[in-house]
């Protein structure tokens, strides 16, 4: 084949691979931030600009601490956060003739006797249920697995004891629909035998709700500070005494410790601002809180008052619901979400002002052109400018944003 008819066969191959190297090339100049002699740029994008401000916040609630006289065996009636109504047995203590670490020893052999029991009971299955939940709880055991190596990579251990049981509950379960066997029953005719044989013939004190219905709560949460941190202290809080209130020392019970109610579905949190982060914040307005400590949990808060001390602000917050799993603790960092900005991504190099006006350079077909931009919100190194439409701001996505370079101007041609 000669060169002519080569020429003439292939030309339009030719012609069209060279177009598509040529768009190619072009492409990735521009992602790469193709430096076309001094200047420098990016496709403009679209973000939602969060803004937080951390804190530590301290947890106010109306608890009682139900204690006993005597000590003794601490059998709890009801799980952990569980509505309870008034004048309902929470506890049983039985007396026992043991004292010390003998008695210590004989709780820790009694939690535990109860949280097999509770574990083995949740575990047993409605008759009737088909093979095929099968997978179903395999799938929830195996989540769980997964859920509790994360909590422990992170350092979340109070999160465990409440997975593990979940989970040994979702895998006794699918053992029981597979393997059809009545070990779970004898297991805990066996341990109920074992209770009844630790407790003996002693007596028992029954510790009920007596002022109203609330929330029950072992004596493992029970940290000293239930008369401290109150409902009543949060009237005339300030900065200062809230300080005076976290320097405190738990408080003594007078005699063995049962556990706590918590009445009433509110919670409050208190913290300190500086006053120009307070500012930007209304009482009676709604915020979202993040719980870097309690597996990034979120809740929304109503802030319902500010009170300036000296050098920072008091804010307190109040919810009534809460996430699934939550944990009180006493105090605890929070992130509050302050605002949140939609619109275009415009780094702070980028911001030029023309005849009064704020806006950026962008390339359109090789020329410079200006953009005003309504900037709605700048923060370290950037600025976020308004969506187009009903604001003054001429720029679109994608379009070509001249990040820097010298001696621009409306007009510019770059060949």
């Amino acid at each position: 084949m000669t060169r002519k008819a080569f020429l003439q066969k292939y030309a339009l191959r030719i012609a069209v691979i060279l177009a598509l190297l040529g768009l190619i090339v072009y492409t990735v100049a521009h992602a790469m931030n193709f430096n076309m002699g001094n200047v420098l740029t990016t496709p403009v994008r679209r973000i939602t600009d969060t803004r937080i401000t951390p804190a530590e916040a301290y947890l106010f609630r109306n608890e009682e601490v139900l204690t006993t006289e005597a000590s003794g065996l601490v059998d709890a009636l009801v799980e952990n956060g569980s509505k309870v109504g008034k004048n309902v047995a929470v506890a049983n203590v039985w007396s026992v003739s043991q004292t010390g670490e003998e008695l210590a020893a004989l709780q820790l052999r009694l939690t535990r006797i109860n949280r097999t029991i509770r574990i083995l009971e949740g575990s047993q299955l409605k008759p009737g249920t088909p093979l095929s939940e099968a997978n179903k709880y395999r799938d929830e055991y195996t989540a769980l697995y997964r859920e509790i190596s994360a909590a422990t990579e992170a350092g979340e251990l109070d999160r465990i004891p409440a997975l593990e049981e979940k989970l040994l509950i979702a895998l006794n379960r699918y053992v029981s629909l597979v393997g059809e066997t009545d070990e779970i029953k004898e297991q805990l005719t066996s341990l109920r035998a074992e209770k009844e044989s630790l407790i003996g013939g002693a007596s028992v004190t029954e510790i009920k709700s007596e002022t109203s219905s609330g929330v029950f709560y072992d004596s493992g949460y029970v940290d000293g500070f239930e008369s401290v941190f109150t409902t009543q202290a949060l009237e005339n809080l300030t900065p200062e005494t809230l300080h005076a209130l976290a320097e405190s020392d738990p408080a003594a019970s007078n005699g063995q410790t049962v556990g706590k109610l918590v009445y009433g579905y509110e919670w409050y949190l208190a913290l300190e601002l500086s006053p120009s982060v307070a500012a930007g914040f209304v009482v009676n307005k709604e915020y979202q809180f993040t719980f870097p400590e309690n597996n990034d949990a979120k809740a929304t808060l109503t802030l319902t008052q500010k009170t300036a001390g000296d050098g920072s602000v008091l804010a307190v917050f109040v919810c009534t619901s809460h996430p699934n799993d939550f944990l009180f603790y006493r105090k605890q960092t929070v992130e509050i979400t302050v605002g949140k900005s939609d619109g275009f991504y415009i780094p702070e190099t980028a911001l030029v002002t023309q005849n009064g006006m704020t806006g950026v350079y962008v390339f359109e077909e090789s020329t410079v052109r200006f953009r005003q931009a309504e900037i709605i919100w700048r923060g370290d190194g950037y600025a976020i400018a308004a969506l187009p439409g009903e604001s003054l701001t001429a720029l679109k996505e994608n379009d070509i944003l001249i990040v820097s370079g010298k001696d621009l101007y409306e007009g510019k041609v770059y060949r």
